[in-house]
């Protein structure tokens, strides 16, 4: 396998070994092709949601997209889960917050009344 050449050690070279050389790096430096990377990597996960919890997410998604850019679904719950995370380390005794409750419609009934307090 021939040895390759850097940029400083071109003499004696040729025009076409410049020319591959001078390729070679600008090839690196191309930005990638196709649709950008999102800042934020998100991990493809399946959310089961009742016909009201979805007709809820596509108002949030048309009110919140009124105002930014673009939003998706996924950013969606993704900010309702770090709010929901936030709401829960903010209260001062997590175990008491849910302590007694059996059910997850008793949970949703304390964290609104927490967050309506």
């Amino acid at each position: 396998m021939p040895r390759r050449k850097n940029s400083e050690d071109m003499t004696g070279s040729t025009f076409a070994d410049l020319y591959d050389v001078q390729e070679e790096l600008s090839r690196h430096s191309r930005s990638r092709m196709g649709r950008p990377k999102n800042k934020i990597q998100r991990n493809p996960t399946t959310v089961y949601l009742t016909k009201d919890e979805n007709r809820m997410l596509r108002q949030l998604q048309m009110s919140i997209g009124e105002h930014v850019s673009s939003v998706n679904r996924s950013q969606i719950i993704g900010i309702a889960i770090e709010l929901m995370t936030d709401l829960i380390a903010a209260h001062e005794d997590e175990s008491e917050l849910f302590e007694g409750a059996r059910s997850l419609d008793a949970i949703k009934r304390r964290l609104r009344d927490y967050l309506m307090a």
